[in-house]
């Protein structure tokens, strides 16, 4: 009988026996805690991005609100009009001055270069010239130039030389091709004159350049401009006299642009922008309540108990679609009744049905209700805001200032390191918008230690630390399992050995009886 190794994993051939698969039933069972911590792993894992999304959307809602505790969010929303549509007027900055005069205004002028235009003889640039051999030569400015073309020279080939020309020479001269004319400008601008003498006739012929200069004139039908310099302006303001050497200026945090000389008087008001103040405002009511609403729908969730984590071996007989439906179930109630998020949710809602107190604190405008922000009076909305936007704008518009305290007045109690959140002094007399900032940074803070920052690779968070103590025990728990496969195997080998040996015996027997 020929000899089988039963060192390796060969299924029954001496017994008959399926043995590959009575030894995988038989590690089923064995595999089962190792299913089970790699479904708390999977767990892990999900958590981990759940309190992710928490925190970046948490996140999102302080970068929404964040300006509403600064004092500039109310007193540097500034918006200003112009009494004379001839002056352009916009913010640049914050203005000191509610008001202003313009007396009279003379535009600034730009320096303009001396140019001059030879006329249309040159087509397009990229035509080849095409006169035979030629040369072309004149005096710029007292510099000779002087060139030899041929039928393939085109003119914008000449028009490169001229310009190398020019600048090998200092000559502050650039040529163009304008419309198929020959344009010489001055680059510098100002009354700096554009001087031409000893043109060749081919010069003349070809470009039809012509002796003159810029300052003096050129023969007739030949354009040119001797160029100006600059011309500063000035403007009154306030009945103070002001040099300007742009016609675009700014004042007092006031961008100016003059359109055209004035005369009469051009009153530039400023004024509170309360349109900028409302707009955050009610974004943070609608961001406040987006926000509550996913957090109470996280922690509202209810719980499948009946959809743990699928393993790696009834993923195999499932379609995706059917894997994602079962994930989707699974993953519900994650964060069920979570107490920081829950937490939170009470805090900040305290934190903004309470009144501010301290002094300087208008009696009349101290909780939000003062100013159209409400509770919703539905226990379904989980204390959603309601926002009367008449009521608001109204108060912005009479008591903008009072506005500004209620939401970023700050309190100091002395030491650097308290919040609102630590120190009730400084809670009671701090305006809502430095609350809520507080309370949003002590949430991202236990939810950092929770599970990490999003975006980073967290191996400090108590998350974090659990799936390192879950792999060890994997690790562990898979060491065990081969251990006790391989004791199965060497069973089951050596059952397969003495089968074999019985067979052999067996077969000996029956061939000497045969005999």
């Amino acid at each position: 009988m020929t000899s089988v190794n039963l060192t390796t994993h060969v299924s029954g051939l001496a017994s008959g026996m399926d043995t590959e698969k009575i030894v995988s039933d038989m590690m089923k069972v064995n595999r089962i805690p190792l299913d089970k911590l790699n479904q708390a792993k999977t767990i892990n894992s999900w958590k981990t991005d759940a309190y992710r999304e928490i925190n970046t959307k948490i996140a999102s809602f302080r970068d929404a609100m964040q300006d509403l505790r600064l004092e500039g969010t109310f007193s540097n929303s500034q918006k200003v009009t112009s009494s004379d549509p001839s002056i352009d007027v916009s913010m640049n900055g914050t203005s000191t001055l509610m008001n202003f005069t313009i007396s009279n205004a003379t535009l600034y002028e730009p320096s303009i270069p001396a140019s001059v235009s030879f006329g249309a003889n040159m087509g397009k640039g990229s035509d080849a010239i095409n006169k035979g051999n030629a040369s072309i030569a004149f005096t710029l400015n007292g510099k000779n130039f002087n060139t030899t073309i041929d039928n393939n020279t085109t003119y914008n080939q000449v028009i490169d030389q001229i310009n190398s020309f020019c600048k090998d020479n200092k000559l502050n001269v650039i040529a163009n091709n304008v419309g198929g004319s020959l344009v010489f400008t001055n680059t510098i601008g100002g009354v700096n004159p554009i001087k031409i003498t000893g043109t060749s006739q081919n010069a003349l012929d070809i470009f039809n350049i012509q002796d003159g200069q810029t300052d003096t004139g050129f023969p007739l039908g030949i354009n040119y401009y001797n160029g100006n310099d600059a011309r500063d302006g000035s403007v009154t303001i306030n009945n103070t006299v002001i040099k300007i050497t742009s016609n675009t200026f700014t004042y007092d945090g006031v961008r100016i642009n003059l359109k055209q000389n004035i005369a009469s008087n051009v009153s530039i008001n400023v004024t509170a922008d309360t349109d900028k103040v409302f707009d955050k405002i009610k974004t943070f009511v609608d961001q406040y309540n987006n926000l509550i609403k996913d957090l109470n729908d996280k922690i509202s969730e209810t719980k499948n108990r009946d959809y743990p984590p699928l393993t790696d071996d009834q993923k195999k007989d499932m379609k995706d679609a059917d894997i994602t439906l079962w994930e989707n179930k699974a993953k519900s109630g994650l964060l069920a009744n979570d107490p920081t998020i829950r937490q939170f949710l009470t805090q900040v809602r305290t934190s903004m049905s309470e009144a501010i107190q301290g002094t300087g604190i208008n009696a009349s405008f101290n909780t939000l209700q003062d100013i159209g922000i409400t509770t919703s009076s539905n226990y379904k909305d989980n204390g959603k805001l309601t926002l009367d936007e008449t009521k608001l704008k109204a108060a912005l518009t009479s008591n903008l200032s009072d506005v500004q305290k209620l939401f970023a007045t700050k309190f100091d109690t002395g030491n650097a390191s308290d919040t609102t959140v630590t120190s009730s002094e400084k809670y009671k007399n701090s305006g809502f918008g430095v609350r809520i900032y507080d309370r949003i940074a002590d949430t991202l803070s236990q939810l950092k230690v929770i599970a990490g920052a999003p975006g980073t690779v967290s191996i400090n968070s108590n998350l974090a630390k659990e799936v390192t103590s879950l792999n060890d025990r994997i690790a562990k728990t898979q060491d065990r399992l081969s251990t006790q496969e391989q004791s199965l195997w060497a069973k089951f080998n050596a059952m397969e050995s003495a089968l074999q040996k019985l067979n052999s015996q067996s077969s000996w027997l029956t061939q000497q009886l045969g005999q």
